[in-house]
């Protein structure tokens, strides 16, 4: 089936599916029994964020090689790949023992040298971010050197020990359960899920972790935070629909907030490893809200039901409040300008720039962030649709450009919001620039029932046959 177009009442809801600003990591290995119930929990007690281990099914030691599985492979693959690479995640193998890993020896090395695994879209040369997943040349190497030896096995005994349990894990005192669901919008699905936010006082969101009901089904999740005055919109979505939730191809729907305004908590995106929001920031949350949580699922129709948590670790208070803030055109977003990508058009380019701290009290008029007043970013986000090809988000200053991140090759199933290793700050008179490219070729089509479609105008919306360009900054006041 053809994943339908959406057009909701909120013209910049986004289906951004790789947020790791506050993100659990696919490789936390939760095993536990999905429960049954759906809503909201207040947790007690330690609860565990470390990941499960599998038995080594080692194959033959083989001979002594310049470069074996055990000794030099397995480090990498460790590190790098096992996140998704484990029984029933979301990638299509495993990559957990030796016998799992020799048959793919020459597609890793083939992988490595393309830069398409493990998947790190910025460009380092941008600037340096934690958790990072890119490869080192002497990796890449290692792995062309094992496959071209054959893939040897080596001396289990030089396999590395288990990686170290985070030193401080979190602990998560709220938890979400959403509806069963299984998807029938085949291979793409975005269905919302609302649940009552369970705590009576303000709080604020520090750490958010997903459990996947189904790691091969779940793409990813995104939880948004909704004002008590917008509920009843949003409850009116969830009544129109005969299945649980409702679709939300662009976002969580519904209506009441600015075009500016998209109230993030956070996300997850299979392979994460970051829990916690950059510390003593936090998202905050008032009594009354609801949570929608976007689901994206990308399966098979017929797929046993997922039913997925969200777990959050809340505080009464914290050092600096933190939001959201999208960055893009607001004529693109409202037509008065258009955000024109022609028909056949290989490389469609558009941008646009901004000094930011002169709009924020129009865009978080009740928010942390001060007009006319410095900023500071902690992390980044672009966004396009699947035309895009490539994307950039920087801050244009008059004493030199700073780059907040660059997506050289965009892929629209691989997108993130990265941390930054060091802090921005944007001063008045700073611009935000976003530049978008396209490939509108038509070479560069979807096929819908076995047959390439045309090439036609594109321009800024929310369904699938729309486009989009658009920056994300996690901020707060200095």
């Amino acid at each position: 089936m053809r994943r339908p177009s959406y057009s909701p009442a909120l013209p910049l809801g986004i289906s951004l599916g790789m947020l790791v600003v506050g993100c659990g990591g696919a490789g936390s290995g939760e095993t536990d029994e999905v429960p049954a119930a759906t809503g909201a929990t207040v947790l007690t007690g330690d609860t565990p964020t470390t990941g499960t281990t599998a038995a080594d099914t080692a194959g033959d030691t083989g001979p002594d090689a310049a470069v074996t599985y055990y000794r030099d492979i397995k480090p990498v693959l460790d590190a790098r790949c096992v996140q998704c690479h484990t029984p029933g995640n979301i990638a299509p193998f495993s990559l957990l023992t030796y016998d799992e890993a020799r048959p793919f020896a020459d597609a890793l090395a083939d992988s490595a040298d393309a830069g398409t695994m493990p998947p790190w879209p910025p460009d380092n040369a941008c600037r340096s971010y934690p958790h990072d997943r890119s490869l080192p040349d002497a990796d890449r190497q290692l792995l062309r050197d094992w496959a071209e030896l054959g893939a040897p096995a080596g001396d289990p005994k030089d396999a590395p020990p288990p990686p170290d349990a985070p030193a401080e894990p979190i602990e998560y005192d709220v938890e979400l359960a959403l509806a069963p669901f299984s998807p029938t919008i085949i291979p793409d699905e975005y269905r919302c899920f609302l649940i009552d936010w369970p705590k009576d006082e303000e709080s604020f969101v520090t750490a958010l972790d997903v459990i996947p009901g189904d790691r091969q089904l779940v793409h990813h999740v995104i939880a948004y935070a909704l004002e008590p005055k917008d509920v009843d919109a949003y409850r009116a979505l969830e009544a129109s629909d005969p299945d649980p939730g409702y679709l939300c191809y662009g976002g969580p729907g519904g209506a009441g907030n600015s075009v500016w305004e998209i109230p993030w908590l956070g996300a997850w995106v299979p392979g994460s490893t970051a829990g916690a929001m950059p510390a003593g920031t936090g998202i905050r949350v008032a009594p009354g809200s609801v949570i929608a949580v976007q689901m994206h699922y990308h399966g098979v129709a017929g797929a046993t039901p997922d039913q997925s948590r969200v777990r959050l670790r809340t505080a009464p208070t914290v050092d600096r409040q933190a939001v959201i803030m999208p960055f893009t055109n607001l004529d693109w977003v409202l037509g008065t300008e258009k955000m024109h990508i022609p028909a056949g058009e290989p490389d469609a380019v558009q941008s646009f720039e901004l000094d930011m701290t002169g709009v924020v009290g129009f865009i978080f008029p009740n928010g942390p962030l001060k007009p006319d007043a410095p900023f500071v970013v902690h992390a980044a986000g672009l966004h396009q649709h699947t035309l895009g090809t490539r994307s950039t988000l920087e801050v244009v200053r008059g004493g030199g450009d700073e780059c907040l991140l660059d997506i050289p090759r965009w892929d629209f199933d691989w997108q993130g919001t990265y941390e930054l290793a060091e802090p921005v700050t944007v001063n008045p008179g700073d611009r935000i620039r976003v530049e978008c490219h396209w490939d509108n070729s038509p070479a560069n089509q979807p096929i819908i029932d076995g047959v390439q479609q045309p090439p036609h105008d594109v321009g800024w919306g929310e369904g699938t046959d729309d486009e989009m360009c658009l920056g994300l900054m996690y901020v707060t006041a200095p």
